[in-house]
């Protein structure tokens, strides 16, 4: 048995180093882009490990509907801070991307989009992103702050790379009406069920999306259990029709940013089920 493991951990490594060229391209923040909206408000910043920041775009205190965004590998908090030369990669353009599509959507309800980065992500696709330690650290972190947010606003988490492994582990301990699931690696889990949550889950991946490259399997601790994708698992799939690569989701024009702030707004049923 011993044996077995160590050879499906050495499988899964060598498919993950496979992957990581690819990936990696993807990580890169590309053309800069400027995207019209609020200025960041830091809601906390502190030195730990690589530095932890959590920064909102609109009144979080007024907001009736909130979506929170977990980044996935590569994010400090120092790189969340600087904004210069930002591309679509960033999460403070994602993030204000997705409030002027939800203020769109739901004029009359104010909104926020909160980026969280309230953990220390892998570095790149390596043997830490192959791994759940760092999602276990972060995790309890997550399902506090989300706790914390005005019980009477709706609350949506959007799980990025990475973020999802983060969020799958929050999942029995985020009082969240959604989740939202977008180029995920696996959520160390194998089906939505075993997030035990009450929280409705939504998955999507863009057809080019590299991160479809990564196995998803867990052995001797390394992967993260099953695609979220895919209809086995049970979450709504999500459109992504426009979105190009790891990290388009959440660029204007999308269908999959205009699904993602539907559902952040309670717009769940105008989200329309992908083409098969």
């Amino acid at each position: 048995m011993r044996d077995r493991l160590a050879l499906g951990a050495a499988t899964v490594m060598a498919l993950l180093a496979g992957a990581a060229p690819a990936v990696g391209q993807s990580l890169t923040d590309g053309t800069p882009v400027t995207v019209t909206g609020p200025p960041a408000t830091v809601l906390s910043a502190d030195t730990r490990g690589q530095g932890h920041l959590v920064e909102a775009f609109g009144d979080v205190r007024r907001a009736r509907n909130i979506a929170v965004i977990v980044p996935g590998v590569g994010w400090t908090g120092p790189l969340l801070e600087d904004e210069a030369g930002a591309g679509r990669r960033h999460p403070a353009v994602q993030a204000r991307s997705l409030l002027d599509e939800m203020e769109a959507l739901a004029p009359g309800a104010p909104a926020a989009v909160v980026v969280w980065l309230g953990y220390d992500p892998p570095a790149g696709i390596d043997p830490d992103a192959a791994r759940s330690d760092r999602a276990v650290q972060g995790a309890p972190q997550l399902a506090a702050f989300v706790d914390g947010l005005p019980g009477t606003a709706r609350v949506s988490v959007v799980c990025h790379s990475y973020g999802s492994v983060v969020c799958g582990r929050a999942a029995p301990r985020l009082h969240a009406s959604s989740l939202v699931v977008v180029g995920s690696p696996g959520m160390d889990v194998w089906s939505r069920a075993g997030l035990r949550t009450s929280a409705t889950v939504w998955a999507g991946i863009a057809p080019d999306d590299p991160i479809g490259l990564v196995p998803h399997t867990r052995v001797d601790g390394l992967g993260h259990a099953a695609d979220p994708t895919s209809p086995s698992f049970g979450a709504r799939p999500l459109p992504v029709d426009g979105a190009h690569g790891h990290n388009g989701y959440l660029v204007a024009g999308t269908g999959s940013l205009r699904a993602i702030a539907s559902i952040a707004t309670g717009h769940d049923a105008r989200v329309a089920a992908p083409s098969p």
